[in-house]
């Protein structure tokens, strides 16, 4: 495998963990149930563990839609996606790590004027629509009856317990879709065997370890007033949502979900969502993939020609 291409992906790894993790831990973080060193090191155990058992569906999805390509082209594709999370990751916005991902196959499949599978990504960009909506739906579907079960607890130290193993399981099981999904897409691009999964698992670990607390604080703190509750209920949902797409293959964007569920959870509640952190996230969803796109599409063309 070319240098180049393992460097790429190694960034691109990296990025995931400085944007998506804090989808992953963000509200359990947020509602001060995990601490943040605690919180990544559980990423680093549940995403290698996501990469090697959570199936080849996303991955063989994300190759497919890079078929054709040459491993340089790849390794623009991914350049382009990590650049586009990075400067997100700046600012503390959390994006979808896999639209920067898909917007960097279709322009670099423009440029070197390779066939671009539109049924597929049509299915891809309706997941996109789809995945909030839905992991809303299921996080209030948790938070009813669990509030209902908390509500039976009568002792505080078995309630306290409750709520912190149950947001623990919640973020280990999101942190295992990181690694199914969102890191999958790079896995697919790579094309590696195990020696290249253990690499980018350990990238994204640092990427979360080293730039992801602001985009952490978005997620958990900024969007929406989260406690124990919600926070677990808004975890679990989105986790959900995403488990179900990985079970069809589909890359989908455990940011949408969480964003989904946060706002779904606020809204059962009567609370209404931070309308600036929400509006720029959401305007972060547009800009992400079509920022992304139109780079590859400028490197493939800018290298194609040298």
């Amino acid at each position: 495998m070319p240098m180049m291409l393992i460097a790429t992906a190694v960034f691109m790894a990296w990025a995931i963990g400085a944007n998506d993790s804090a989808k992953a831990v963000g509200t359990a973080v947020g509602s001060g149930i995990l601490g943040f060193k605690r919180a990544v090191l559980l990423i680093g155990v549940f995403v290698f563990l996501g990469a090697f058992l959570g199936g080849s569906g996303v991955s063989n999805t994300v190759s497919g839609l890079a078929r054709g390509m040459e491993p340089v082209t790849i390794g623009l594709v991914l350049f382009s996606s990590a650049i586009t999370v990075t400067l997100a990751s700046l600012w503390g916005n959390p994006i979808s790590t896999t639209q920067a991902i898909i917007g960097a196959l279709i322009g670099a499949s423009l440029a070197e004027g390779l066939p671009v599978n539109w049924p597929v990504i049509g299915k891809i960009v309706l997941t996109w629509v789809v995945s909030p909506a839905l992991a809303g739906v299921l996080a209030v579907g948790t938070y009813i009856p669990y509030k209902h079960l908390l509500n039976r607890i009568k002792h505080i130290k078995i309630l306290e317990l409750t709520q912190k193993w149950l947001a623990f399981t919640a973020s280990a099981y999101a942190s295992f879709n990181l690694g199914a999904n969102e890191l999958a897409n790079v896995i697919g691009l790579a094309d590696g065997g195990a020696g290249v999964k253990g690499l980018l698992a350990v990238a994204l670990g640092v990427g979360a370890l080293t730039f992801s607390y602001e985009v952490m604080m978005t997620v958990g703190r900024d969007l929406a007033p989260l406690g124990p509750t919600s926070g677990f209920s808004a975890q679990m949902g989105a986790a959900l949502a995403v488990t179900l797409a990985n079970l069809f293959g589909i890359p989908v964007s455990s940011g949408q979900a969480i964003v989904g569920a946060i706002s779904g959870v606020s809204l059962y509640k009567g609370e209404r969502p931070n309308k600036k952190a929400l509006k720029g996230i959401l305007r972060g969803w547009v800009t992400a993939p079509t920022a992304s796109g139109v780079l590859a599409f400028i490197l493939v063309s800018m290298f194609s020609s040298i």
